[in-house]
């Protein structure tokens, strides 16, 4: 990554694949907008010469910049996702540090690309600790991503923030879960589908099919849910997991008409969800069949379009559209960082929600060593746009707010993100169920 032999530096630092972009695959060096500059007296090449002028680096450091890593799926089949995933900390990063950084401290961001791979999701986690001497790790995306970045997290002792919907926490998953270095800011089953199960079997029928993608988040969602589903008196009369990649779903949808069904649930993701949703309109099961997903926020419907997800229930802790002040007011900021056209969702929105927070801690306990750090975020609460927020003490989990939505008729033109969904219902806060862990939560197996 090269430097400009300028008198000033951007303390925002991007490192893809040895060239900075920007999420829409635009060249570029830094972000230009709300940046803090620094001044520097003389020439300056690279990082190392940058922490040199700063007098230290991070590493849970006093001195320097305080770096976190932030691991992105800016590339491969969960793009789609990436760009409000990194988007989302951005943010939050350009207010922690216009108020002041973390004591006093700026606060020096790490992209890493994860190319929708486990196997790069651990080199990039083992690069931005070892070689870049981050102080904490955001991000992955999926669950597969994240049980690979966890035994890195865990051998170098960085706390991982986590910012994606997923499965709950499972000791079978230890150390991707059920891990004193994780904190989970995304919504799960017992959040996301729970309450609304009643609404769904009492409007739409109580015989669900299943596809989701073959990984650990739709196996272990659908198996929450089929247990909500059995204590309601509702049957799974099918259930099917297709690998990723997938692009023909034609002998699947086949038995899906030849089904009782009246809900198809879905767990697909990324690239398959979209491919999957516009080949089940275009066989007119959405005229049978009810769609209801927990994958297919924002940036998933806009690919889908309006005529394949017309009707579609989705179900999160955040919607684009949600009419808070807050929300407003993040939004704002969104188009006016990336353009008028630019959308938000749940990971986005987690992401933010993680960045505020591990900085809100870090100024409480007045550290970013990873103890006081665990410290300072179990019990924390927060005012995020999707509304009142708390991560759970025992088991790192958010107490969040869970909002029932509709792709309405109306939803036309796909860069509407404010029309791309009717909110149906919601609940102001949900309590998770407690994981399935063993307690105290320790690091390392």
């Amino acid at each position: 990554m090269s430097s400009q032999l300028v008198g000033k530096m951007y303390m925002w630092v991007i490192h893809r694949q040895g060239m900075s972009r920007n999420d829409d695959g635009q060249n570029r060096t830094t972000r230009l907008s709300r940046r803090r500059l620094i001044q520097s007296g003389a020439a300056t090449t690279g990082l190392t010469a940058l922490g040199g002028c700063l007098g230290g680096s991070g590493g849970g450091g006093s001195s320097g910049p305080v770096r976190v890593g932030v691991l992105s799926p800016l590339s491969g089949a969960w793009t789609v996702y990436g760009k409000a995933h990194r988007r989302g900390f951005e943010l939050a990063m350009d207010e922690v540090n216009a108020n002041g950084g973390i004591n006093g401290r700026d606060v020096e961001v790490i992209v890493e690309d994860t190319q929708t791979d486990p196997k790069t999701v651990t080199e990039k986690a083992q690069k931005v600790i070892r070689q870049d001497n981050v102080d904490v790790v955001a991000g992955t995306f999926s669950s597969a991503s994240r049980n690979a970045a966890a035994p890195v997290v865990t051998q170098e002792d960085k706390v991982l923030l986590y910012p994606t919907f997923y499965e709950g926490q499972d000791q079978e998953n230890f150390p991707g879960t059920c891990n004193d270095l994780l904190f989970m800011f995304g919504i799960v089953p017992s959040q996301q589908a729970a309450p609304w199960m009643d609404h769904m079997t009492s409007e739409h029928g109580s015989n669900f099919y299943m596809v989701g993608s073959d990984y650990v988040w739709p196996r272990f969602t659908n198996k929450r849910v089929k247990a909500n589903l059995q204590e309601l008196g509702g049957n799974v009369v099918g259930e099917e997991y297709i690998p990723l990649g997938t692009s023909d779903f034609g002998s699947v949808l086949s038995r899906i008409s030849n089904s009782d069904a009246d809900i198809v649930f879905g767990t697909l993701t990324g690239t398959d969800t979209i491919a999957f949703a516009k080949q089940f309109y275009s066989r007119g099961l959405n005229e049978e069949f009810t769609y209801w997903t927990v994958d297919d926020e924002e940036f998933a419907t806009q690919g889908k379009g309006p005529q394949a997800a017309h009707g579609t229930y989705v179900s999160f802790d955040y919607f684009h559209t949600i009419d808070t002040e807050l929300n407003k007011q993040f939004v704002s900021k969104v188009q006016s960082e990336y353009g008028e056209n630019a959308g938000m969702d749940t990971v986005g929105a987690a992401m933010y929600n993680a960045g505020h927070m591990f900085a809100k801690a870090a100024n409480e306990v007045g550290s970013v060593n990873t103890d006081d750090i665990i410290g300072g975020l179990e019990g924390l609460s927060h005012t995020g746009p999707q509304g009142e927020l708390k991560m759970r003490e025992k088991d790192h989990q958010m107490v969040l707010p869970s909002y029932l939505t509709r792709v309405p008729e109306s939803w036309s033109d796909t860069n509407d993100f404010e029309g791309m969904f009717e909110i149906i219902d919601k609940q102001e806060s949900v309590t998770p169920e407690t994981a399935n862990c063993e307690f105290p939560l320790g690091k390392g197996n």
